[in-house]
């Protein structure tokens, strides 16, 4: 009685499982060939419900006909399962019309045996599928029905067997294939369901139950295939829990695959694109033709692409502004191969929001002319006015007036020389960011004899190689002049002097620049370590900041060394190796989005 109370649970337990995972494969339902396992587990949830009712029927005559309509449900859910696995591994001679003709053609023909085999109370054409049928228990209300099988329902019964094995054949061959890589654990699942199905079927064979342990089959199988979908979802990546991963990268993401289908999208892209889950499983031409925000890469310009490679380089690098939640957003799109051990395996397409940076350079473009207006023509061409006006007063006063009329000539000069230190920092802002080749001893020599001109009172002494090639940027002749510059124009000793020396190494190449002034101080230096002004802490000086931003887009690096008497300034820079080119993936590129602007 026990057993008999188990058994009817458990076909009602099975009875509402297989109707959960009916809903499972609908709301998945544009995964590629779902459609075929939702019809099989809306018709096992059926299957288990009318074998309850067979065992419960009054008569044998009521039993036998439950139990046809079982076996026809049967037969059409493994065809299901088979044209699932066809569908799934895309087996293009396997999806014919006349092969599916005759891979369910002797399941037809077992099928229609079935219906019309002789019953009790029921005459039929023939007892091929079974010569008798009675009620185990008779006067029993939960009671099976007993058959003495016949070689039609053998037959049906190997047949079946055989189909399963070649489908999980399939399954492991297309598993094992280079480009399922993306998939490997999702088409693990879907193995592992079509196995245990069979390895049940054929045990349960060999037991000789009194009840047809099928329910209990399904519900097995389909739970390995359900976790497969959904744990693992349409896209997976080893073991990562790719759902999870994608949702938190910050923008919008579509993944698809080496032939052109989409495989996943997070909520952004979505959102983002104007698209639905619908596009899962689409082609990626169809998909980019649907997404409304990106009109340059719509219709017939997508569709003349052809090919997934084609659609990738048509999209990377397209920017595109679009209304997101009552606002306009910008975003540009990133295309990027996915790879694995060598094996192409599809492309990501990833939509930055650059909507803040593109303001900050709208910004940064507005106020770089802004400056370089007042530079280089008010402020320049006024302090150029008023020293020319202080130097006609001061030739013709002396004493007190004329030391004031020399103060103001020596602040117009330095703020002068502010001026073209503002104009090399736009030219650096609009100039390229490439390094090239230079003779750091040619650079040196001619800021020393630039600034001997200029500063007649200062000494200086030199140890530099007859050559020393380095790798920097086109600006580095502006830090070079820039810190020899600094040491002679500080420096107030009563015996100024400059000392310029040189190391040239296989890699490196040190300038050092020491003088015996008053050295840097110190917050100067602590500003430029810090890379940040403060209100209370802030330099004084833009040579300094210009030569360490030079310096930095070199690729170097610089160091301050304060003395008790005198500071010493090193460069470092990349040694350029003798017909070698600089690679031009090492240009640094700040990517403001400024053109060339030096005139």
């Amino acid at each position: 009685m026990l057993a008999n109370a188990l058994w009817a649970g458990w076909y009602l337990f099975s009875t509402v499982v297989m109707a959960a995972f009916a809903y499972v494969y609908w709301t998945n339902r544009n995964v590629r060939g779902l459609e075929y396992l939702l019809a099989a587990a809306v018709l096992g949830s059926l299957q288990s419900l009318l074998y309850l009712l067979s065992l419960v029927a009054p008569t044998v005559t009521t039993k036998v006909i439950f139990w046809k309509l079982f076996g026809v449900l049967a037969a059409v859910v493994v065809f299901l399962w088979y044209l699932f696995v066809v569908a799934w591994t895309e087996r293009a001679v396997l999806a014919r019309r006349s092969t599916l003709a005759l891979a369910g053609g002797p399941l037809a023909v077992s099928v229609g045996l079935l219906v019309t085999n002789t019953a009790p109370a029921v005459p039929g054409l023939h007892s091929l599928y079974w010569s008798s049928a009675s009620v185990a228990a008779p006067g029993g209300f939960f009671s099976p029905i007993v058959f003495t099988t016949g070689p039609a329902a053998l037959a049906q019964s190997l047949y079946s067997l055989g189909l399963l094995v070649g489908s999980v054949g399939l399954l492991v061959a297309f598993t094992l294939r280079s480009d399922q890589r993306l998939y490997r654990w999702r088409n693990t699942m879907l193995v592992l369901g079509g196995a245990s199905g069979l390895l049940f079927a054929v045990g349960f064979a060999f037991l000789d139950l009194p009840y047809e342990p099928h329910p209990l089959v399904y519900v097995l199988a389909n739970s390995f295939v359900v976790l497969g979908v959904v744990r693992f979802g349409d896209y997976d990546v080893v073991s990562l829990p790719e759902n999870s991963l994608i949702e938190a990268i910050d923008g919008a993401i579509l993944v698809y695959s080496v032939d052109g289908t989409v495989i996943e999208l997070n909520e952004a892209a979505k959102l983002v694109l104007g698209l639905t889950d619908e596009a899962v499983g689409r082609g990626i031409v169809g998909v980019v033709e649907l997404a409304e925000p990106l009109p340059g890469v719509r219709g017939s310009a997508a569709g003349a692409a052809a090919s997934p490679a084609g659609v990738a380089d048509l999209l990377d690098g397209h920017e595109f502004t679009t209304a997101i939640n009552g606002g306009s957003r910008t975003f540009v799109v990133r295309v990027s191969r996915l790879d694995d051990d060598g094996d192409h395996l599809g492309w990501t397409v990833l939509c930055y929001d650059v909507t803040d940076l593109r303001q900050k350079q709208q910004e940064l473009d507005l106020l770089k002319q802004v400056l370089s207006r007042v530079l280089r023509h008010n402020v320049r061409n006024d302090l150029s006015v008023v020293k020319a006006n202080a130097q006609m007063l001061a030739e013709d006063t002396s004493g007190l007036q004329a030391e004031r009329l020399q103060t103001i000539m020596d602040k117009s000069d330095n703020l002068l020389d502010a001026s073209e230190k503002a104009r090399t920092v736009e030219k650096l802002l609009s100039g390229e960011r490439t390094r090239s080749e230079f003779d750091v001893t040619e650079l040196a020599t001619e800021a020393i004899e630039t600034t001997r001109r200029e500063f007649p009172g200062v000494s200086f002494e030199t140890d530099l190689p007859d050559t020393c090639p380095v790798h920097a940027h086109w600006a580095v002749s502006h830090a070079v002049e820039n810190v020899i510059e600094n040491a002679a124009m500080h420096n107030d000793s009563d015996d100024p002097q400059v000392v310029v020396t040189a190391d040239c190494g296989d890699d490196h190449a040190t300038l050092r620049v020491a003088d015996n002034g008053p050295g840097i101080p110190y917050k100067e230096i602590e500003v430029l370590e810090r890379r940040e002004e403060t209100a209370l802490e802030h330099g004084s000086s833009v040579g300094l900041w210009l030569v360490d931003w030079i310096v930095d887009l070199s690729q170097g690096t610089i160091e301050f060394e304060n003395t008790d008497r005198g500071c010493t300034v090193t460069l470092d820079l990349e040694a350029a190796i003798p017909d070698a080119d600089v690679d031009d993936e090492e240009a640094t590129d700040l990517n403001l989005g400024i053109g060339a602007d030096d005139d």
